[in-house]
């Protein structure tokens, strides 16, 4: 029983080393957290596990997706840099706001992520995610809590970004797994 929860431990640090290989172009970053969320879940129903060709074969899946995939979440991060760019300018009291907001962007964004099949339209999965809020409360909330945990991990020791993607995407799947979006 021990090797079993040893080998998924592994398995996501594992995940986390390769979704920071796929996510260096910086466009490819939320298609590699999608293509990882995608693995785990396969894994969980008895499919084959992490490796190398599994993350590429489910990465091109999702590329192959839409636009929507790429061109969302950069069109996401640049709003967020210009909104840091603004709060710089007004003055100081705004940081808890930003804060807030960006970690509900991210709870959404991993929601999404974990939601997604193949052969669904990315509008579907944004409309299943944001018709489950009141039914699932708690859901962006601990999705939200997984992302401050990984900022402040990252504020804390940013070596550890090598691994702490693959822990990220085991939240987002796990709460997909435990309430899953209803499509």
């Amino acid at each position: 029983m021990r090797s079993s929860w040893f080998h998924l431990f592994a398995d996501c640090l594992l995940l986390g080393v390769f979704l920071l290989l796929c996510s260096l172009p910086v466009v490819t970053a939320y298609p590699a957290l999608v293509a990882g969320c995608t693995v785990l879940r396969e894994q969980a129903h008895g499919g084959p596990g992490v490796t190398p060709a599994n993350l590429f074969t489910a990465l091109r899946r999702v590329l192959r997706s839409g636009r929507a995939v790429v061109l969302v979440p950069v069109g996401v991060a640049a709003l967020l840099w210009l909104d840091t760019i603004a709060l710089d300018a007004h003055g100081p009291g705004l940081g808890a706001a930003f804060a807030v907001a960006t970690a509900v962007l991210a709870a959404l964004g991993l929601r999404c992520a974990a939601g997604w099949r193949e052969g669904m339209p990315w509008r579907a999965v944004l409309v299943a995610v944001f018709r489950s809020l009141p039914d699932q409360p708690l859901v962006p909330v601990l999705l939200a809590g997984s992302a401050v945990a990984v900022t402040v991990l990252l504020t804390i020791s940013p070596v550890l970004l090598i691994v702490v993607l693959g822990p990220l995407t085991l939240a987002a799947t796990a709460t997909d797994v435990w309430r899953p979006l209803p499509l």
